[in-house]
């Protein structure tokens, strides 16, 4: 895990979180170690965004990017598409 923005230790968190809460708050995006490791992130909260069905279905109605699709079909031809799981 890469370390982003400030960094917090376990213990310190522990003995005060306030002050880190309120930067996170403000948009700060904290790394919080255990013993020098970087063991979680801490992100603001963002409530998730919803697309109505309609407007979801419309977008995906929609023509497909030729190059992407020669993309994904080049991409299939060269990996097997088995299934892993089935016996042989």
């Amino acid at each position: 895990m890469d370390q982003v923005g400030p960094v917090i230790s376990v213990g310190r968190l522990r003995q005060n979180p306030t002050p880190m809460l309120r930067e996170v708050r403000r948009g700060a995006v904290y790394t919080v170690t255990d013993r020098g490791w970087p063991v979680a992130r801490v992100v603001p909260f963002a409530e998730p965004r919803w697309v109505p069905a309609d407007q979801a279905n419309a977008a995906l109605a929609g023509p497909i990017d030729s190059s992407w699709a020669e993309e994904i079909t080049a991409v299939r031809r060269a990996e097997p598409m088995d299934d892993p799981w089935r016996h042989r």
